[in-house]
């Protein structure tokens, strides 16, 4: 499956830069990233931690909804709750949190990477 996931995240004036990369490294860890004065930018197409995290926290359903509700051609994009991805744990947001959200843009391959993670029915 060929994929590409963008993302960023704010960086806020009371935030440690290493920590708010920790978030990210936490979800994504091989991802590239670039810090900036006021965000972080990354991409990967290595989403096995992030797959992983679902299959785990047993919220592939949530998970299906979600990236299907941004859906378009064969991207989407989401948010990710920061704090929880400090705490190596999948919580989708709307995008509005105080501290700010990880923002996702899947580029590429989306389509396959909600296939994957769909809970197979018996």
């Amino acid at each position: 499956m060929s994929l590409l996931l963008n993302g960023i995240t704010p960086i806020k004036p009371t935030e440690d830069p290493e920590s708010v990369l920790r978030c990210i490294l936490n979800i994504f860890p091989d991802c590239d990233h670039q810090v900036k004065d006021s965000s972080i930018e990354f991409s990967t197409s290595d989403l096995d931690k992030f797959t992983e995290l679902l299959y785990d926290q047993q919220i592939r359903d949530t998970a299906v909804m979600v990236l299907g509700k941004g859906l378009k051609d064969d991207s989407t994009f989401f948010y990710l709750n920061k704090q929880a991805a400090f705490m190596v744990k999948i919580n989708f947001s709307d995008g509005v949190s105080n501290l700010g959200d990880l923002e996702i843009n899947v580029v590429k391959g989306a389509i396959g990477l909600i296939e994957n993670i769909t809970p197979k029915v018996d």
